[in-house]
């Protein structure tokens, strides 16, 4: 787990490459899809950088890993976008809980940077534990993926805001999230399939 003084200092980094990064991926938000467009381009450089500024940053070793990059062995999923107020996908749920579970990861960090303004573009950060926030994500059974509900956290965030979540109490929400996408998920193959069966019906 990052301490506030570690979070403190990657924030900071990010905060200083930030407005150099976007003038050399030559961003603006006139594009089509703008977060789709540029989030690849910004978060390889960003990464590149802190990786030379600092050899505790690590790349992920794999295509599949959790990590966009790493500090100390702690994890870091960047998210890139522009007015940002969908809900994007974090992570495999079932990697996050069962990681939790088997003491293999005590806190998963989500650094969001979100581009705002036309021309003067202004930068606004969101850096924290998803683990702290469980109730601002959306699990979808179909696809496996834990997403974050961008609008509804940016309500509340508090930067260093401190959080105390036994482990209990995180795979409890994190059972809570499964059962709720199951429930949802077999009401929606259950719907698709009385379709399928009315239409079949009208051929017999």
């Amino acid at each position: 787990m990052l301490s506030n003084a570690e979070k403190d200092y990657i924030l900071g980094l990010v905060k200083e490459l930030t407005p150099q990064i976007l003038k050399d991926i030559n961003f603006t938000h006139t594009v089509k899809e703008v977060g789709h467009s540029f989030h690849g381009p910004f978060e390889d450089e960003l990464v590149k950088r802190l990786i030379e500024l600092d050899d505790n940053f690590v790349a992920p070793s794999s295509t599949r890993s959790m990590e966009d990059i790493s500090y100390k062995g702690e994890l870091i999923n960047i998210k890139f976008g522009y007015e940002k107020k969908g809900q994007p996908n974090l992570c495999s749920f079932h990697r996050l809980f069962n990681m939790l579970n088997e003491d293999n990861l005590d806190a998963y960090y989500i650094l969001s940077v979100d581009v705002s303004g036309e021309g003067d573009y202004g930068v606004d950060y969101y850096f924290f534990d998803v683990y702290n926030y469980l109730e601002y994500t959306n699990f979808n059974y179909g696809t496996g993926q834990l997403m974050l509900k961008e609008t509804k956290l940016k309500d509340i965030y508090v930067y260093n805001e401190e959080v105390v979540i036994s482990k209990k109490d995180r795979i409890v929400k994190l059972g809570e999230l499964a059962r709720q996408a199951y429930e949802d998920h077999l009401r929606i193959k259950e719907k698709q399939q009385q379709e399928i069966e009315k239409i079949v019906a009208l051929y017999g």
